[in-house]
């Protein structure tokens, strides 16, 4: 497991990130779902980077589909995609909606930190489907027992 600190210069974590993305593109499914990985994709960023946003979805739906165990963990302003009274946007040529709705359906989940969405003002009944206001021991756990953690 990659331990990130505050000291990573960003360029470092981008340039994982993007290694990561190309690597799923080569996953043998049989292998992933052997290997039955459970990963966190961590997503902190909404509409201010809907990039990092669409990145994280689309790459959590990717390893879905090669056989992981995956779960999207949101903060900070993430957590407005949770909010059923949020558009889910588009970046480019990626639709937000259409990647959260095939990886929840996929059987994802999606994990709502409640300190940030209290600061941003959204409450546990606003959640969309799929998005579940965790709890400091979910989290704990999540992190826990997470064999990779993606953050975008």
């Amino acid at each position: 497991m990659i331990h990130y600190t505050s000291n990573t210069p960003t360029s470092i974590l981008v340039l994982l990130a993007v290694a990561a993305w190309a690597m799923v593109g080569t996953l043998n499914p049989a292998l992933a779902q052997d290997a039955e990985k459970n990963i966190v994709v961590h997503i902190g960023q909404y509409s201010n980077d809907l990039h990092s946003a669409t990145m994280g979805v689309s790459l959590a739906g990717k390893m879905q589909e090669a056989g992981a165990e995956v779960t999207i963990f949101v903060d900070r302003e993430a957590v407005r995609m949770g909010e059923q009274g949020q558009p889910l946007l588009r970046y480019g040529d990626s639709d937000l909606e259409i990647l959260l709705s095939d990886f929840l359906e996929g059987g994802g989940s999606v994990l709502v930190c409640p300190h940030c969405a209290e600061l941003g003002g959204v409450e546990p009944g606003e959640l969309r489907s799929g998005f579940t206001m965790g709890t400091p021991e979910s989290i704990a756990a999540l992190f826990l027992n997470a064999d990779t953690v993606i953050s975008y």
